[in-house]
Order: structure tokens, then sequence, then C-alpha cells
């Protein structure tokens, strides 16, 4: 805990230097991305304000709108940064909450306006949640601390605000730590259904054998629409989330089966698949409790149940809806790899794309191997050389110098200093932003990894060779000009506190569009900033004068949205700063390639990536033993799955001496070999 503690503290006094900003804004800015990293929050805007809301105290440090169950997240942090591992009780965490729920009473009731300064960012907030109205599902109210809670601190009951249900959240320092060392890289939901099911739900169990075993059970509507009230898309897995967002909230076919023949429900329906980590059984075999429950199909299911209830009059009666429910447990050391395939395997009669299920993809795969094999060039007065960090899985860089004794994880940490450290979120947000479309970055960091997942899953079946060193390479050059342009803009004398976070996917996306219109068959030197790891100063001072251009815009009175937040995730928002007149400086020449240059660098790196894999594909080839290709070759004889092709190509590895097989033949054995695991070939 004091390490972790030590670890957060440099992080946040790292983040406060490069942003110029306090510490106390920075441990909230750091809170945002690390409850976004852990599906908690998935947009957390920060903002600051304290000050009076009628005869109360108020404030406010964060929020987010844009949840895909229609709630909204408030924020409100204490600071300490001592260091000292304090705790927190029962009165300040009170007080904390009573200044947000002050704020929040205020805003929806529409007086917190008055008498302010319209631009204020949390007068731009109170207006948004006063217009929102009965819409909101529910208010979840944060605090985050770097102290740890008291051993008296009480559980806050839920309350509500408008008719609106409001429930409390509090994020200490055990909890941080909890979260940062989770193999599954969020905070487990355990569920007590007996709190609405006093004898449980009965269920029975089917198989029960190695790392999972199944239920299955007919849940009460009531059971999953109050779930998915108290605790809204948690309890949906990620990809399921984002399948979700941005559709109608209740299914047409559902609301008429509900109103009209509820009895018939558990027929008509398909009824829902979750996992979980744990299950807690009665005597007589009925489920009383779960651990990090996810539903990962039936999403729009659960979320119909609970929208026809709260808007539909008359109300249904759900006592009489029963919903089919297949739960799979898995040991939670292995959730991080069956979730996902539990998911894309239910959800495969279904619209969502393989690019939903693009965390366990082989491009992750391939950025991570990538990561470990290139050395970045050697700087002047350094004696050795560093490598980026690509985080594939959620903490994987914490988890793995968790492992290492302390004089190990001092040299992991020198080879991979922690500011090279890059997450699959942070990589679609550089490649997005250069790919000019700053709204759809600013929208989140999980709508955006959704569109840089379906990009790269078109191109990837396209040709995966162009997904190579040249590319990694091309991808931590943005990463650096990214965070380049993010430090000076916070130090800039045009900056006022908020927005960075825009500002700069728009700076990206806006740079990046005036190359490609007026510097035709040229290129930013991106391998240049790879090899000197840093950007060029002609470079980052046409970036700045971008930035400034694109702050303008965000902020301009004259938008036709008031909240800056709501207006950067609008795509009329890029076509006008796309639009807004700004000529390439003649000095940046020098800092542009021809475009013939960099596709001759591809070609190359192209070609090594196809001879990497030709040989990574035959060295897996023989890791298969002998024996176990003479077995598989009977077995897929007697299931008639060998064409006389692939009969003679199998022959080359069961001979006494197996032979080196070309690159497609390679290819073609793991295929066959695939085929035969997918027939049940053990």
């Amino acid at each position: 805990m004091s390490d972790f503690l030590s670890e957060l503290l440099n992080t946040v006094e790292v983040r406060a230097d490069v942003e110029n900003d306090l510490t106390a804004a920075a441990f909230v800015a750091e809170m945002a991305d690390r409850m976004a990293a852990a599906e908690e929050i998935e947009n957390l805007v920060p903002i600051h304000f304290r000050g009076q809301s009628g005869r109360r105290r108020s404030g406010v440090d964060g929020h987010d709108l844009g949840d895909t169950d229609d709630s909204v997240a408030l924020a409100i942090a204490h600071f300490d940064g001592s260091g000292g591992g304090g705790t927190i009780g029962n009165a300040e965490i009170q007080r904390l909450f009573g200044l947000l729920e002050a704020y929040l009473v205020d805003a929806v009731a529409g007086t917190f306006p008055d008498d302010r300064e319209p631009s204020e960012p949390a007068v731009q907030l109170a207006r948004d949640l006063h217009s929102r109205g009965r819409s909101i599902t529910r208010f979840r109210l944060y605090l985050f601390t770097d102290l740890a809670l008291g051993s008296r601190v009480a559980k806050l009951p839920s309350t509500s605000v408008g008719g609106i249900p409001v429930d409390f959240h509090v994020w200490d320092l055990r909890r941080l730590e909890a979260l940062a060392t989770s193999s599954q890289g969020r905070d487990q939901l355990d569920l007590d259904l007996t709190e609405w099911s006093p004898s449980g739900v009965p269920a029975l169990s089917v198989l029960g054998e190695g790392k999972f075993e199944t239920y299955l059970a007919a849940v009460p509507g009531h059971l999953l629409a109050d779930l998915y009230g108290r605790y809204g898309s948690r309890l949906l897995e990620s990809n399921v989330r984002s399948f979700l967002s941005g559709r109608g909230n209740i299914n047409k076919g559902i609301r008429t089966t509900l109103l009209s023949e509820p009895l018939l429900f558990l027929a008509y329906n398909n009824g829902v698949t979750a996992t979980a980590t744990a299950v807690e059984t009665g005597s007589d075999g009925a489920i009383l409790g779960l651990r990090d429950l996810q539903i990962v199909n039936g999403g729009q299911t659960t979320a119909s149940l609970f929208y026809v209830r709260r808007d539909t009059s008359p109300k249904p009666d759900l006592s009489k809806v029963h919903v089919q429910m297949k739960l799979v447990v898995v040991e939670p050391e292995t959730a991080g790899d069956l979730v996902p395939n539990v998911s894309r395997f239910a959800n495969s009669q279904n619209r969502i794309s393989e690019a939903d299920f693009f965390s366990n993809s082989p491009f992750h795969v391939r950025m991570e191997t990538l990561s470990r094999q290139v050395l970045v060039p050697s700087m002047a007065g350094t004696h050795f050389q560093t490598k980026w960090f690509y985080e594939r899985t959620r903490g994987q860089y914490q988890n793995e110098k968790a492992k290492l004794t302390q004089a190990e994880a001092k040299k992991f940490e020198a080879v991979y200093p922690r500011s090279q450290l890059m997450t699959k979120t942070d990589a679609a947000k550089y490649s997005v932003s250069w790919g000019q479309e700053p709204h759809k970055v600013s929208a989140g960091a999980q709508k955006n990894f959704l569109a840089f997942a379906n990009s790269v899953a078109r191109l990837w079946g396209c040709n995966d060779s162009q997904f190579n060193e040249a590319y990694f390479k091309e991808l931590v050059a943005k990463a650096i000009l990214f965070q380049t342009i993010r430090t000076r803009v916070a130090r800039s004398e045009w900056y006022q506190s908020g927005y960075l976070a825009n500002i700069v996917a728009y700076t990206m996306s806006k740079l990046s569009h005036t190359i490609s219109s007026q510097a035709r068959g040229a290129r930013l030197d991106f391998l240049g900033i790879w090899n000197q790891q840093c950007v060029p100063d002609k470079v980052l001072d046409a970036s700045l004068e971008v930035a400034h251009l694109c702050f303008q815009a965000l902020t301009s009175e004259h938008r036709p949205i008031q909240n800056v937040t709501e207006w950067a995730k609008r795509e009329q928002c890029w076509e006008l700063v796309k639009s807004i007149p700004y000529s390439l400086p003649k000095s940046l020449s020098d800092e542009l390639v021809s475009a013939e240059a960099m596709s001759q660098v591809h070609r190359d790196a192209r070609a090594t990536q196809k001879i990497d894999d030709t040989i990574a594909a035959q060295s897996k080839v023989f890791e298969v033993q002998v024996d176990e290709w003479r077995r598989m070759h009977s077995f897929c004889r007697e299931n008639g799955l060998l064409s006389p092709a692939d009969n003679d190509i199998v022959g080359l590895m069961t001979g006494s001496r197996p032979k080196v097989p070309s690159e497609r033949q390679a290819a073609r054995l793991l295929s066959i070999r695939q085929r035969a695991l997918d027939h049940g070939f053990d």
C-alpha cells in the first residue's frame, strides 16, 4: 500500500508539472483516466467549482453526462498529497458529499446559473442537468481521495433528487490499490440476490468441471430491472455496452410482450447469457449471491425491462415475467480470456462485429510483441537503450513489475520507463486523432476505441502485414507528438483550465488535415520523431498555432451547443474547425518527407513482417509433437475433415523425420489443426 501511494503521488506530481496545473486538479485528471480504464466512468470531464448554492456551500470536480444507461456521474475530490497514508472519516465524507449534493439540487432546480458567468463550466453543466430532467435514470456521486477509509465509516444509503435516485461511491486508497492489482482491471461487483429474492434464484447446475461451471435459471423480470436500475451499464460486458450505445432504449417487441403477454415472455425472449467469477448457492441449489456479474448477451433485454417499467403507463407487472439465463462461472485468473470468448460466441448470431471483441485481437498481440522487441534509439548521455511498453491488457505493466524482486523491478522500470507506457486505448486516441476524427476521440475512450477497432479490423482483413515495425514506430511517434502538444498547450498563455484533451485531439486532426491538403505528396516525418524521441521545434511551433485556433473554435461564444465538451463530440464541430483558414508554414517543409519515400519504408516493413510471420507459423508447427500430429491425422481422416491436398500436407509432419513446411504449408497446417480442435480433437 505504501509503495502504491508513493507511485500514485509521483504520477500526480508529474502530471501537474506536465500540464502546468495544481496537484489537486491533476489528481482528478488521473482519476478520470483510471475510472475510464476500469469501465467505472467512461468519460469523466474534470472541472472545479467551490462556492455557494443558496445558503449552503457547494462544489463539483468532474462529470460524465453520456453513460449508456442514461445515468449521470458527478465527482468531488479530496487530495491530501502528504504521502502519510492517513484516513478519512464519516464527518469529512458527509461534508464532501454534502457539497456535491447541494450543487446537484441547485442544478436540477435550475437556480444554479442565477447571477453567475454563463461561460463557467459549472454553469454549463448545471444547465445540461436541468434540461435533461427526468430522462436521467440515476445520479452516481463519487468521492475520490488518496486517503484510506477509516474503520468506522458507514455505508451511505441512497437518496433522491427531483425524484431521481442518487447513489454514493467512495474511491479511497485501498480501493484504488485493489483496482490496480485486479486481474480483471476493474472493480468487482458483489451482488446479494436475496435483497430482491429472499430465497435466491432457483437454478440448475448443468456442468461443473475444469475451470468453469454452468447454471440455467429463470430470473424474475423485476430482479433484472432492479439490478439495471441500481448498477446500470456496469452489469454489461464492455463490448455489449458499446453495442447498445446510441440505440433506442426499448425494443418494441419486448415492450409489446411485457404489456400484453407477460406470462409468455419466457417463451418468446431469447434470454440472457452472463458470466461471474464466483457464485454462492443455498442448500437447495438456488443462487444467493454473485461476484463480478457481467451480462455478455441480452443487454437489450435487461435495459428494456428497466425502461418499460419506468416510462410506460400503466406500468407492466414484472412479477409475472421471467427471463431465461445461462450463467457461466469462470475462475478469476482465466476470466480475462474466457469472458470475451463467451461474449463473442453468445453474440455470433447478432450484429456485433469481430471488432467489438477487439481486446483479444491479434493486432494487440503483434503490437505487444513489437514493443518487447524494438529498441528505442540511443539518446545522448545514456549508456543503454529503452523500450516502449504496449499494454495489451489492463494493469499489465503494474502486474509484470509486481512479479519481480525489488532489484529486478528497478531494471524493468529502467528498460520500460513509465513515461513510455502506452495502453490500447491510448493507441486508439493517438491514431484516431491523426486520422482526422477528433469528435470521436472527444466522445470518450470506449466509443473512440470501438471506432479504432472497426478501422483496424477492416485493414487487418485486407493485409495484416501492414501492421509492422514501421507502423509501431509511427504509432509511438504519434504518442510523442500528442503528449508534447498537450504539455505545451497547458503552459501557453492563452490556455484556460479545461478542455485540454479536446484541444489536443482537434490540434492533431487539424495539423494532419492541413498537411494532407496543402502539402500533397508529402507526409510528416514520424520516423524522424521516433529516431529523436522528440518533436522538432518547427512542428511544435505550427502545432501551437493550430491549437490556439482550435481553442478559439471550441470555446467561441457563437458555438451552437453551450457545453464545450458536448460540442466537441459533434462532427459539425470538426467540420467547422477543418474549414478555419490556416496556411502551412514554409519552415515546416523541412520536417516533411515524400509520400513515395514513406511508401518504400512501409513496403520493406511489410516484406519483413511476412518473413517474421512465416518463421512464427513454422515455429508453431514444430511446437506440436509428432505424436500429436499423427493422432490428429487419424482423427481428421475418421471424421472426413481432410481434402486429398490437406492429407498430403499433414503427411509432412507425421513421418519419422518431419520436413520443414513452406510459408503456405505452415499456414495451412495450423488451419487444419484449428479445424480439428473445433471438431472436438483433444
